[in-house]
């Protein structure tokens, strides 16, 4: 952490940042595409790619939960609420310059190569 304390970020990192986020796959190869060297930007865009997949996934799980009535219904609200409040709060934490470490987005991030920005 000590080194991403002492790392400067601008305020148009701060932006591309977001733009990984809000955009998931997409602003997240945009950010990795045209700002290869905004380290905080592609930070966020291997969460946001890491993101991306944990939606796909969720996606299947609803897809199957869905065929169970009513408590199917049930999961995929929890799912789907559960998965909005992690990109909001992914939103909070990138606009404040965080370093966030979400616990499974991050473990995923670490296996597409977060580790080596």
């Amino acid at each position: 952490m000590s080194q991403e304390s002492s790392y400067s970020v601008s305020d148009d990192e701060k932006l591309w940042g977001l733009l990984a986020w809000l955009l998931s796959i997409v602003g997240a190869i945009l950010v990795l595409v045209l700002k290869p060297n905004y380290r905080y930007a592609k930070y966020w865009s291997y969460l946001s790619i890491s993101f991306f997949i944990i939606i796909v996934v969720a996606a299947i799980i609803n897809s199957i939960v869905g065929l169970i009535p009513i408590l199917g219904m049930i999961i995929q609200i929890l799912i789907s609420l559960g998965l909005l409040v992690v990109w909001v709060i992914g939103i909070v934490k990138v606009l404040n310059i965080e370093w966030w470490k979400p616990q499974i987005i991050y473990d995923l991030a670490k296996a597409i190569g977060i580790d080596k920005i």
